[in-house]
């Protein structure tokens, strides 16, 4: 007994995250970082309408592993469906589920419910395999990550879906049109280049398409927005609060640094690391203001007068917006180490509970698109190099993915895709003039449409006496195009 209860201290000691779980003890907090990530990557945020439409929810069985043929393994793959205005043979649209939990929302309000409607069709939401309740295996190993988890993957169980619908006999001659937001955009974008005889257009609002590990350009266009829609002394506030804790670290006053911006006692200041970490919470907490906002709403000037109302001294204004957004007013501190979040995502592996880890695998082994501090056009410093989560990647995910690794993974997304060169038909663009992601996506050069002062994923709703004409023309188009795509399909029969 006295062996077997020593073997779980040890065990404790050595691994605790896992004997944690074992023992069924709570789970470790996700940490600001980790926190302020899942806030840039959620799905679309619910309209503030009334809608009698239900979306039903359906399981679709998928193969665990659709590019090989040995393996016969199957899983349930979630769907939400709404069939409230659909005539037989008319059109399905799709709005792909990203790397986020789909929501009745998705599909009961919007353009793209407005457009099903308009067309007699139904509108379904597909949910993205580790995302949400899809979960086609666990653990969530590299091993069964790096087999299974992948855009082209998640592509091939659209499809699938599309397909099982389609036995129905009310579906069989249903034209297929897709939309995305973000992520789901890219994929709206190369599920048309890998099966044009499936589906017939896409609209991509806010696609990144390029696959780029340094993606330094993101934090220059939060900053313009913050400059643009904020004013310049918003800008200077949140330059110089972060540059007074930079040149803190630098001169070896790490503790009151740490002190200053009420960082918890496990944070090392020497630990580059750790600092990086803190560095790149912050900006993360002004990009995510920055990538959802509404001009007509005013939401980063609001938040600009939100962070100089808590102090004219500039450092201590910042201070008490990063705890106020973290915590509200509780005055717990800041959590923001490097250990803590790699241990976060360690622990993740046994215990799902959230799309962090297979979203954070994405990146490492597809895309990259880590914002870092690489370009001197910005006010949050230069604290937190790509580095940071390449070295997050290679603890959590093993030496695969260390920085070459992650830079092959990305240049080999580039060249099966085409990156900005991609030959393609039937797609929209739209992007916001004031989003970082434009800076990864199709520009002018390629046809889309750049809406100004708009942020991520801005033309999703329904046409509104909010928008600004820009926005109602972006709309329009998408109605025209989808009626033109039916049209000549129409035709062609």
């Amino acid at each position: 007994m006295k062996y077997f209860l020593g073997a779980l201290a040890i065990l404790a000691v050595l691994s605790p995250l896992t004997a944690a779980a074992r023992l069924g003890e709570p789970k470790p907090k996700a940490n600001a970082f980790i926190k302020t990530l899942r806030d840039l990557h959620r799905g679309r945020p619910q309209e503030l309408i009334m809608s009698r439409a239900k979306a039903q929810e359906r399981w679709i069985t998928q193969k665990l592993d659709n590019f090989d043929d040995s393996n016969n393994a199957t899983w349930k793959d979630r769907i939400l469906i709404n069939e409230k205005h659909f005539v037989e043979g008319s059109p399905i649209f799709i709005y792909l589920g990203g790397e986020w939990e789909i929501q009745p929302w998705d599909i009961t309000s919007g353009l793209l419910a407005d457009i099903t409607k308009k067309h007699t069709g139904t509108i379904i939401t597909t949910e993205h395999r580790f995302f949400g309740k899809s979960i086609p295996i666990t653990p969530l190993s590299t091993e069964n990550l790096q087999k299974y988890q992948s855009v082209n993957q998640a592509l091939a169980d659209v499809i699938n879906v599309i397909n099982t619908l389609k036995e129905e006999d009310k579906y069989k001659d249903s034209k297929v049109l897709i939309a995305g937001c973000s992520y789901s955009a890219s994929m709206a974008t190369w599920i048309r280049k890998l099966y044009p005889d499936i589906i017939l257009g896409s609209w991509a609002s806010s696609a990144p398409i390029v696959a780029k590990v340094d993606f330094k350009d993101y934090f220059k266009v939060v900053g313009e927005s913050y400059k643009t829609l904020g004013g310049q002394s918003c800008y200077d506030l949140i330059k110089n609060a972060t540059s007074y804790y930079e040149d803190l670290f630098a001169n070896g006053k790490g503790d009151q640094a740490k002190k200053e911006l009420n960082l918890c006692e496990e944070f090392n200041s020497d630990n580059k690391r750790d600092r990086w970490q803190i560095f790149s919470t912050i900006a993360n907490i002004f990009a995510g203001i920055a990538q959802y906002q509404v001009p007509a709403n005013k939401d980063i000037s609001n938040a600009c007068s939100k962070l100089r109302g808590f102090s004219d001294d500039d450092a201590e204004a910042l201070s008490k917006f990063v705890n106020w957004k973290v915590h509200e007013d509780t005055g717990e501190c800041i959590s923001a180490t490097f250990d803590g979040t790699t241990g976060y995502y360690e622990w993740s592996k046994d215990n799902y509970e959230d799309s962090d880890l297979p979203w954070f695998f994405q990146t490492c082994s597809e895309f990259g698109w880590f914002q870092s501090s690489g370009s001197s056009q910005q006010p949050f410093g230069s604290s937190f190099p790509s580095k940071l989560y390449e070295d997050t990647c290679k603890v959590v995910f093993g030496s695969k993915y260390d920085t070459a690794g992650i830079n092959a993974n990305a240049k080999a997304t580039n060249a099966e895709f085409g990156g900005l060169d991609i030959d393609v038909s039937n797609v929209y663009w739209v992007q916001g003039g004031l989003d970082g992601w434009k800076k990864v996506g199709a520009g002018v050069p390629q046809g889309a449409t750049i809406i100004p002062q708009a942020a991520h994923c801005s033309d999703l709703g329904s046409i509104s006496a909010n928008d600004s004409p820009e926005l109602v023309a972006s709309k329009q188009k998408v109605i025209a195009l989808y009626d033109a795509w039916l049209a000549a399909a129409n035709l062609e029969i």
